[in-house]
């Protein structure tokens, strides 16, 4: 189960880099233990509340006791572990 974030990008074609904990409480009905389910729902809180759709590229999840931590990317407008992603350049993925 994941409980901290840092998720990274543009808003408005400046960098930002916005951290938080995950709990029950600011995620209602979102898997916590689903990285993919959980930024999908994170980047639409944080692009309705800043009322502009953010650019956002990666992202930090991270458990309870901090000895596991995933990192992830937005790849063709999909999130995936980083070390999941097909990094062939010779054919659009």
């Amino acid at each position: 189960m994941y409980t901290y974030y840092v998720l990274r990008g543009t808003q408005e074609s400046k960098p930002v880099e916005l951290e938080g904990e995950i709990d029950e409480e600011h995620f209602p009905g979102v898997d916590l233990g689903d990285g993919r389910e959980i930024l999908a729902f994170l980047v639409q809180v944080v692009d309705r509340e800043a009322g502009v759709a953010g650019a956002w590229e990666e992202a930090e999840l991270t458990d309870s006791f901090f000895d596991r931590e995933d990192l992830y990317i937005n790849f063709h407008g999909r999130w995936m572990r980083r070390s999941d992603a097909p990094w062939r350049k010779d054919r659009d993925n």
